[in-house]
C-alpha cells in the first residue's frame, strides 16, 4: 500500500482496536477472542513501522492498558504494572533469548503457564489482606477488595507478618464456567471479570473463582534471588501458585515446554493461552530493565491463534459428491492454529447473507484442530467503500445445470449426477481411509486420471493398466506399480466399506455397518459381491429399511431412492464384473458386560483405537466420541486428557486395557 492508503487503513484499524479494547477491558463482554485483537494490533504495528511519521499519541500501540469503567474507586498502584511483549513463533522466542544473553550472559529462564484470567494485585499489611485492585491502566486500578475476599484460595492472613504487594490472575475453572455458561458470557475470562466486578460480594462468593500469584511488587521482606525462589516463598506465605512452572537453561528446553503444554492444555482445569518466559535471576532482571511499555527480562509466547483476521479476496462455489454447492471464501493467506489458511467455508447462501460477507471484507476466521476454517464475523468498519453484496449463482459453475434448493434445506445442490465436481469428490471419497482405503490414489492422481479420460466411474479404478498410469505426469514404473498393487489389495473388501464408499447421502460409517449387517441377515450366500448388494437392496421396501436400528425415515428414504437410480444399479453390476469381492461383518458375540453399554476411548493405547472400537462393537457395545452422563465406561491409555477429567466428574467407570480385556472374557 502507498502512504495515502496506509494512512486510511491505520485510521480504520485504530478505531476498530479501540472499540474492541473498550469491549474487552471496560465492558468485559468482548465478542472476539484475544487472538483477533492481537492480529489487528500486529497489522497496525507493521504499518506504523513502515510509516513511523503516521504514528499518533492516540494509537493503541502507544499506551498500556485501557480506560477504567468508573464503577469502583480508583486507587494508585504501589508499583507500575507492566504488560509483556508478545512473541508468536519459536524464532521470535530465540531472538529474545539471544538479546538477553548479549546483555547479561548465559542465564536460567523460568517458564510459567500464561493463565487466561483477570489480573489482580493484592496488598497485605503486616500479613493481613487490606486491598485488591484490578490492573487498570498500569498506574491505577479499581478497588475490588469486596469480591476478592470471597475467593477461597486467597488468604486473608499470611503465615508471616510482612507488607507485600503481589499480582496474580483470578480465574474461573472450565468446570465452573460450564455450569454458568447459560448466563451469556463468551468465555471463562469474561465470566471471571464480570464476577469480580459485581457490586454484591455474594455473587462472587457463589461462583468458584480461584487466584494464582506470580509477580512480586513492593515489600519490606528480604527476598529470594530468583523468580522461582519468589514462587516458592509465595507458597510458604500461604499464597496460591499455579505450580506447573519449570526452570531451564536452553532454547531447546523452552521449545519443549511450549510443545508439552500446547498439547496438554485441555487437561488443565483452567484456560491458558500461552507461556510466559522470564529471566530467573532477579538481579539480571534489574540489569535488563524496561522499555517504555514492557520489561526486557520477560516475554509472553502466544499459542498459535485459532482465530485471526484476514481479507476475502474472492468467493467460489465448490460442488461436493452429493451435489452440495458450498460457497468458499478465497482468503489472503494467514497463519491460524499453526498452519497457513487461504480458504474458509461460508456454508451456504443464507449464511453469506446473514453475515453480509463481501469480497474485499476484513473478516475474523476460525480454525480449531482439523476443523475446516470458517468465517466468524465481518469487521464492518474496515469494509471498502466500493463493496457490493455477493450474488449467489443460479447455475452450477462446473456443468451449468440449474442449482436446486430442496425444501427444508439450507444448501443448494447440483442435481446432475454427471457433474464433474460431484464425480471428482465421489472418486476421492471412494478411495478414502474408511472406504476402500487406496491411499496411493491421491487427489492429484485422480485429477490426472479424469483429465485423460481413464476413469468415468469408480469401477474403472480396477481396470487401470500400467500403460495408462505411465501417461500421467511424473509417473515411472515404480510409482505405477505401487498404485496397481494397492488397487489389487482392495479387490476384496468388506461390505460396509463398499457401502460407505458409494457415497449414499446420510450413510456414514456406522450406518453403512448397520446396513451391511441387515443385508447379511437376508443373504443366501457367505461370499457376497457388489451384485449381491444390488439384488438385496432392490427388493427392500422403504418400510423395511426404516425398521433398521438407527435408520429412520430420512436415511431409509435416501438408500431407497439411491438403489432405484439405474446409474447406481449399473455401477454395482460393473464393480462385480471387474472382480470386486466382499465379506460380511463378523457376527456379534454379545457379552453381558459389554452389550448395551456406552464406551469412550482416549489416550495412547497399545493398539489402534479402531481395533478396540471394533472389538467393543462386536461384543454388542457402543463407542461414542465424547463423555456424557450416559457413558458407562472410559477406556483410558497414557496421556489421557480432558475426557478423563470429565469421566471422573461424572463418576464414569474408568478402565485400562487390561481391565477392558477382563471385561470381555
Amino acid at each position: 500500500m502507498n502512504r495515502e492508503d496506509s494512512q486510511h487503513r491505520i485510521e480504520q484499524l485504530k478505531k476498530e482496536i479501540l472499540q474492541r479494547n473498550y469491549e474487552y477491558f471496560v465492558l468485559d463482554e468482548s465478542k472476539v477472542s484475544e487472538a483477533v485483537r492481537d492480529s489487528l494490533k500486529k497489522e497496525l504495528i507493521a504499518l506504523e513501522t513502515e510509516y513511523p511519521q503516521l504514528v499518533t499519541p492516540d494509537s493503541p500501540t502507544q499506551r498500556v492498558g485501557s480506560v477504567l469503567s468508573g464503577r469502583f474507586d480508583k486507587v494508585k498502584h504501589k508499583s507500575r504494572k507492566w504488560s509483556l511483549a508478545d512473541v508468536f513463533s519459536m524464532e521470535e522466542l530465540q531472538d529474545w533469548e539471544e538479546r538477553v544473553e548479549k546483555t547479561v550472559g548465559k542465564t536460567e529462564i523460568i517458564s510459567e503457564l500464561k493463565l487466561d484470567g483477570l489480573n489482580i494485585t493484592l496488598w497485605y499489611e503486616k500479613g493481613q489482606l487490606v486491598r485488591a485492585l484490578t490492573r487498570g491502566d498500569g498506574n491505577e486500578g479499581e478497588d475490588v477488595t469486596h469480591s476478592i475476599r470471597t475467593i477461597q484460595n486467597v488468604p486473608l492472613a499470611l503465615f508471616e507478618p510482612v507488607d507485600l504487594e503481589v499480582a496474580g490472575e483470578v480465574l474461573l475453572s472450565k468446570k465452573s464456567f460450564e455450569k454458568m455458561h447459560e448466563e451469556g458470557f463468551a468465555n471463562a475470562r469474561n465470566a471471571a471479570a464480570g464476577t469480580v466486578r459485581q457490586l454484591d460480594p455474594a455473587v462472587a462468593a457463589g461462583r468458584a473463582l480461584s487466584m494464582y500469584c506470580y509477580q512480586i511488587g513492593e515489600t519490606n521482606a528480604v527476598l529470594p534471588k530468583t523468580q522461582s525462589g519468589i514462587l516458592d516463598w509465595f507458597q510458604k506465605l500461604g499464597l496460591p501458585v499455579f505450580n506447573k512452572y519449570a526452570v531451564h537453561d536452553s532454547a531447546e528446553a523452552s521449545i519443549h515446554y511450549i510443545e508439552k503444554w500446547h498439547t496438554q492444555r485441555e487437561a488443565l482445569p483452567f484456560e491458558i493461552d500461552g507461556v510466559v518466559f522470564k529471566v530467573n535471576d532477579l538481579e539480571k532482571q534489574e540489569t535488563l530493565g524496561f522499555t517504555a511499555k514492557a520489561p526486557r527480562f520477560a516475554v509472553a509466547y502466544k499459542f498459535p491463534a485459532e482465530q485471526t483476521t484476514t481479507v476475502v479476496e474472492g468467493i467460489t462455489i465448490q460442488i461436493g459428491r452429493t451435489g452440495a454447492a458450498t460457497p468458499v471464501a478465497e482468503l489472503r493467506p494467514v497463519l491460524v492454529a499453526g498452519s497457513t489458511v487461504s480458504r474458509a467455508t461460508l456454508h451456504n447462501k443464507d449464511e453469506i447473507e446473514r453475515k453480509d460477507i463481501r469480497i474485499g471484507d476484513t473478516v475474523i476466521i476460525q480454525k480449531a484442530g482439523d476443523v475446516i476454517p470458517e468465517v466468524v464475523e465481518v469487521l464492518q468498519n474496515l469494509r471498502p467503500s466500493h463493496s457490493t453484496p455477493y450474488a449467489f449463482p443460479k447455475n452450477c459453475p462446473l456443468c451449468e445445470t440449474t442449482l436446486e434448493r430442496p425444501k427444508g434445506e439450507a444448501v443448494h445442490r447440483c442435481p446432475n449426477l454427471n457433474c464433474p465436481g460431484r464425480q471428482r469428490e465421489g472418486f476421492i471419497h471412494f478411495v478414502s481411509r474408511h472406504a476402500l482405503d487406496i491411499d496411493t490414489l491421491g487427489e492429484k492422481v485422480i485429477d490426472s486420471l479424469l483429465e485423460l479420460g481413464f476413469v468415468t466411474d469408480v469401477a474403472d479404478f480396477f481396470t487401470l493398466t500400467r500403460e495408462q498410469l505411465l501417461e500421467l505426469p511424473f509417473f515411472k514404473d515404480k510409482k505405477a506399480q505401487n498404485i496397481l498393487d494397492a488397487i489389487q489389495q482392495r479387490r476384496s473388501t468388506s461390505a460396509e466399506r463398499l457401502i460407505f464408499g458409494l457415497g449414499i447421502r446420510f450413510v456414514g460409517e456406522q450406518v453403512a455397518k448397520l446396513l451391511a449387517e441387515f443385508l447379511h441377515e437376508r443373504a443366501q450366500t457367505e461370499t457376497p459381491t457388489p451384485q449381491t448388494i444390488l439384488e438385496l437392496l432392490t427388493v427392500c421396501t422403504k418400510e423395511e429399511l426404516e425398521k433398521i436400528e438407527g435408520f429412520g425415515e430420512r436415511i431409509a428414504g435416501s438408500v431407497f431412492e439411491w438403489i432405484r437410480n439405474p446409474a447406481h444399479q449399473t455401477l454395482l453390476q460393473k464393480l462385480a464384473d471387474v472382480g470386486l469381492t466382499l465379506t460380511w461383518p463378523e457376527a456379534k458375540k454379545v457379552l453381558a458386560g459389554i452389550a448395551g453399554k456406552t464406551f469412550v476411548i482416549t489416550g495412547t493405547l497399545s493398539r489402534p483405537r479402531e481395533d478396540i472400537k471394533a472389538d467393543i462393537e462386536k461384543a454388542g457395545g457402543h463407542v461414542s466420541g465424547s463423555v456424557s452422563k450416559s457413558t458407562d465406561y472410559l477406556v483410558a491409555g497414557s496421556d489421557a486428557g480432558s475426557k478423563l477429567e470429565k469421566a471422573k466428574e461424572f463418576g464414569t467407570q474408568i478402565l485400562d486395557e487390561e481391565a477392558l480385556k477382563n471385561l470381555m472374557l
